[in-house]
């Protein structure tokens, strides 16, 4: 799977190390801080397949590597996989949510996952290709997300998953493209489809930087140390990858 995502990437100009992306001059013109393109992460558990591919679809990456070499497929596992110690991310942040709703999910399929184990079972792909390197990892300018939603199609036809959790409007934008047959779900976050003809759920989440709405959505209830809506929502994609039969 990182073979083919660096062979696509490279194909339409948007590897790291070989970018010549027909926007390039047009999104680097935004930023002096400008940097380019990053590969998706995809967890060593989940290109194999052995849990419900779990992909999270979010913004830009916030802050970029310079040295293009560290935005490569195999460079970006090793971040995660080997060398990114979960305890150690702050605990009301993107990265370290984007972790915790991933083990609510997947520790429906193996009861006895533990949250920093989760990262191997995870794919994580940005709706924007490169890095403005704002201030506070602020979102990057529009033309970015709307420059690379040409690219998403073939990207997550690529990763394959089963279940999609946008992260913010621009992910749900691009999204909402891409699905089809598209039906309602538990509530007006959750809907199921089609996804390069194979069947989808697809959760829609506040990014975790908006802190207000997410928490309200992460509904964690202090008494019992649970996060009741991630629970919901674990529970219902658990139903639906059960009655889609995935293995």
């Amino acid at each position: 799977m990182l073979e083919k995502l660096q062979d696509y990437y490279a194909e339409k100009g948007i590897l790291a190390t070989r970018f010549t992306c027909s926007h390039a001059s047009t999104c680097a013109a935004r930023s002096p801080k400008f940097t380019g393109p990053k590969s998706a992460y995809v967890g060593s558990g989940y290109e194999r397949a052995e849990l419900p591919r779990l992909l999270f679809l979010s913004l830009d990456s916030g802050s970029g590597e310079v040295d293009p070499n560290e935005r490569l497929p195999e460079a970006v596992r090793k971040q995660e996989e080997l060398d990114r110690i979960i305890w150690e991310l702050p605990k009301n942040r993107h990265w370290y949510r984007t972790h915790e709703l991933a083990w609510y999910i997947l520790r429906r399929f193996t009861p006895n996952l533990v949250l920093d184990e989760a990262k191997h079972y995870f794919a994580h792909a940005n709706s924007a290709k490169c890095c403005m390197n704002n201030e506070h990892n602020s979102k990057a300018a529009s033309v970015l997300f709307k420059n690379c939603r040409g690219y998403l199609q073939s990207e997550l036809a690529i990763l394959s998953p089963a279940i999609v959790v946008t992260q913010g409007n621009e992910a749900r934008d691009a999204m909402s493209r891409l699905v089809r047959k598209v039906s309602p779900g538990i509530d007006d976050f959750t809907w199921t489809g089609e996804l390069g003809g194979g069947p989808v759920f697809w959760l829609h989440t506040y990014h975790p930087n908006n802190y207000g709405a997410f928490n309200k959505q992460r509904a964690f209830n202090k008494g019992t140390q649970v996060a009741e809506g991630f629970e919901r929502y674990a529970s219902a994609i658990q139903q639906f990858v059960n009655a889609s039969k995935f293995t």
